[in-house]
């Protein structure tokens, strides 16, 4: 059994801090919080801002403390920061391939007067479905880095940048 090298405790939650953001974000908002919604959208059709707009706080906050932990003196937190930064970028683009679905199927309703379920069916496979996929994976990829942030175990590969303190 080889030996775990060993971190503070400060070091760990900085560590797990973002993982456990990103995986609230992936799980409790877009899985769990989106089955609320939907299922009283008909009563209160605003209730359907609420999953973006948490998600769109949570991805601000990430992005925007982000950087001054991957100038943190642990490695081990500027790795864990950067993981979790790449990855909400990752949905971030999915969020704007989403927004672009939305917009396509609202002007083919409004303008080329396409059939309902015409639009429905662009919206969810251009939209819906590829970001529901984006939220299963990296929902997994990322449960596996909170749990090596909450063992401390060292990541098998760490980029140069982030070696020297570089990162952004």
């Amino acid at each position: 059994m080889s030996v775990q090298p060993m971190y503070t405790p400060a070091e760990m939650k900085a560590a797990r801090l973002p993982h456990e953001l990103f995986l609230f974000n992936m799980v409790g908002n877009h899985i769990l919080l989106n089955v609320i919604v939907l299922s009283n959208i008909n009563v209160k059709p605003m209730l359907g801002l609420i999953v973006p707009v948490i998600s769109l706080l949570i991805i601000s906050f990430l992005l925007l403390k982000g950087p001054a932990h991957l100038r943190s003196d642990s490695l081990f937190v500027r790795y864990h920061w950067h993981l979790v930064i790449k990855r909400t970028r990752i949905f971030l683009i999915g969020y704007v391939l989403l927004a672009i679905a939305f917009l396509l199927a609202w002007f083919m309703y409004a303008y080329v007067g396409a059939m309902k379920e015409l639009v429905i069916a662009v919206l969810a496979g251009l939209g819906l479905l590829p970001v529901m996929a984006l939220v299963i994976v990296l929902t997994v990829m990322d449960s596996e880095s909170l749990s090596q942030a909450i063992h401390g175990r060292e990541p098998t590969k760490v980029p140069e940048k982030l070696l020297q303190g570089t990162a952004r």
